[in-house]
């Protein structure tokens, strides 16, 4: 199952090409009707840190109201209308709450699009739209290029809302296949036996920061937190302990206030690495290509935290073909999982409460 994950990883560049002349095909069949005043971006897991991670660049882009907000937070808390325009993510398309936000979103009289991978979903049926990604080559692992392809799915459909081109998108596949191939020629000083590994991210890339947490959580449930950046030194910070180790994923907007964190990390006894997107390179600090500012970065920066994943799983021994990598709770957690986001129940009424 290791050897899949790996798979996953290394296919990305190639993914990226292939899917985006099939992604913009689609996108340009699509009815969007008139521009909408709102846009909201769901979904739950990878899927709502997708939005998340572009929620700058979509708000950069249109002079529509934009907002990355959870499932539970659209489907029971969010007012629609008819300007509004729901963009419901989810790979499998059979979460329950991302379906229950759409049926609620609709019922208001909202617009909505559901961006997946596996076409016939429930999802796509309740949005009465789809934008079908390509389908997974396994949802067993940490999850790596079904998060690009998301990231892929939601910049295309931007491009259609903004009526532009992203050339961006064009030297992302190239730029993928160079970090994948530096990650894995310098990442392995990074893999340690920490107890827990803390990533920080600021602006988009506190979705990628999350984004790093989620991955090591599902490999084998390697324990890990995450924060933004500036916010860990406002109370995370005491679920720190000596011993641990640190990513610090910044941009050049926030590069010098991360480098204000390592003497301090230091003193903690932290160790301490970068993501940023300028020079130079160290040991201890991982360059991405600048795609065109903060707003690109997440297409980039989570790519070596995926690798960084799956060097850590195989330096701990673990076999990712065993639920939950062979913790002994497992197979219970598992079963809870697929209970509460696929089989709970949807309440269709469009104002609860």
């Amino acid at each position: 199952m290791n050897e899949i994950m790996l798979r996953e990883i290394q296919d990305q560049p190639a993914a990226l090409e292939s899917a985006s002349v099939d992604l913009r095909r689609q996108v340009r069949e699509l009815d969007l009707g008139p521009p909408p005043r709102k846009v909201i971006l769901t979904g739950s897991g990878d899927s709502i840190i997708a939005g998340t991670a572009l929620e700058s660049l979509y708000r950069r882009s249109l002079s529509a109201e934009v907002r990355a907000i959870s499932s539970m937070e659209s489907s029971r808390y969010e007012p629609f209308d008819q300007e509004t325009l729901v963009v419901a993510v989810s790979v499998s398309g059979g979460v329950a709450r991302t379906i229950e936000a759409v049926l609620r979103a609709r019922a208001q009289g909202a617009r909505a699009l559901a961006v997946v991978a596996r076409p016939g979903s429930r999802l796509a049926e309740a949005a009465g739209a789809q934008l079908l990604m390509p389908e997974p080559l396994t949802r067993h692992t940490p999850h790596s290029r079904d998060y690009t392809q998301t990231l892929l799915a939601l910049a295309i459909l931007l491009e259609r809302l903004a009526a532009t081109r992203f050339e961006q998108l064009d030297r992302w596949p190239e730029a993928t296949r160079d970090v994948l191939d530096r990650a894995f020629a310098e990442l392995p000083g990074w893999v340690d036996d920490s107890p827990q590994t803390i990533f920080l991210g600021a602006g988009p890339d506190r979705a990628t920061a999350r984004y790093g947490a989620l991955k090591f959580w599902e490999g084998g449930a390697m324990r890990a937190i995450w924060d933004e950046l500036e916010e860990f030194a406002h109370g995370s910070q005491l679920m720190a302990s000596p011993g641990q180790s640190a990513v610090l994923i910044a941009g050049k907007e926030a590069h010098g206030r991360a480098e204000e964190f390592l003497a301090g990390l230091a003193r903690m006894e932290i160790s301490a690495r970068l993501v940023i997107d300028q020079p130079p390179r160290s040991p201890e600090r991982f360059v991405v290509p600048d795609l065109g500012g903060a707003a690109w970065m997440p297409l980039v920066s989570c790519l070596p935290l995926q690798v960084l994943t799956y060097l850590t799983v195989q330096r701990r021994g673990i076999d990712l073909s065993i639920e939950m990598g062979g913790v002994p709770y497992g197979r219970l957690y598992g079963e809870m999982h697929v209970q509460w986001t696929k089989h709970s129940t949807i309440d269709a009424d469009p104002n609860p409460g």
